[in-house]
């Protein structure tokens, strides 16, 4: 089903949290983006209809770690595997974006000259992106190994498990836990910080360790289940 060697497959999973812990640290230390947050405002509800009723200030709070542009990232997680099967991993967490994205950046282009391919859940539509725009907004040239906006849909060197999962129907469910759970793998979703508990976990609790280990469960999860596909008879 997969034909890419697992010795070629970068796994990996991003975690974001809001750029400030709240709307009003934005406010304060980012006027313009604080601007422009209000503005979107709309586009929010519109895409979590479920926060309607939320004042603004608990929106940015809920929603605001999965822009990029209200958002930084502070942990990635990557792992690869060698042809004998064993599973190097290597995380790399830092409160200082722009030195944790140039490291991702340097390892990202040594695997693009290896002639690797990118692996995650969802990864085109959020961890991909979001780093590009992350390294952008860092003053940051992304590697090759990233598509670049001239890049065609067909050319991204990425396996995305959510479009697997989805097998051609854009509005399957595709969760991670559920195809864990379908699929007989061990769910990451286990212990003090999940997803939804990112963004206190790091402005409130200073547990950054519990995200990046949090983030390396997601990782794991993602070698598990390809290797399981590779398997299939």
């Amino acid at each position: 089903m997969i034909d890419i060697p697992v010795s070629h497959i970068l796994f990996i999973d991003i975690e974001t949290v809001g750029l400030t812990p709240d709307l009003q640290s934005l406010e304060n230390h980012y006027p313009m983006l604080y601007k422009q947050f209000k503005t979107y405002r709309d586009w929010f509800i519109k895409r979590f209809p479920e926060d309607k009723d939320l004042s603004p200030e608990d929106l940015y709070v809920n929603r605001a770690a999965l822009v990029a542009e209200f958002s930084k990232i502070v942990c990635v997680s990557m792992a690869f595997v060698t042809k004998e099967g064993k599973i190097h991993s290597q995380t790399i967490s830092n409160n200082d974006e722009s030195t944790l994205l140039r490291e991702v950046n340097n390892l990202f282009e040594r695997s693009h000259n290896l002639g690797f391919w990118l692996c995650g859940h969802n990864i085109k539509n959020f961890d991909i992106p979001t780093l590009i725009k992350r390294m952008m907004i860092n003053n940051i040239e992304p590697s090759k190994l990233l598509p670049q906006y001239n890049t065609k849909p067909w050319e991204v060197k990425a396996l995305d498990t959510l479009e697997i999962w989805r097998a051609g129907n854009p509005f399957g469910l595709a969760s991670l836990e559920l195809m864990c759970a379908s699929m007989g793998v061990e769910s990451s979703k286990e212990g003090d910080v999940t997803g939804n508990r990112v963004h206190d976990a790091y402005w409130f609790d200073n547990n950054l360790e519990g995200i990046s280990a949090y983030c390396e469960r997601d990782v794991k999860v993602l070698v598990d289940i390809i290797n399981k596909l590779k398997s299939l008879e």
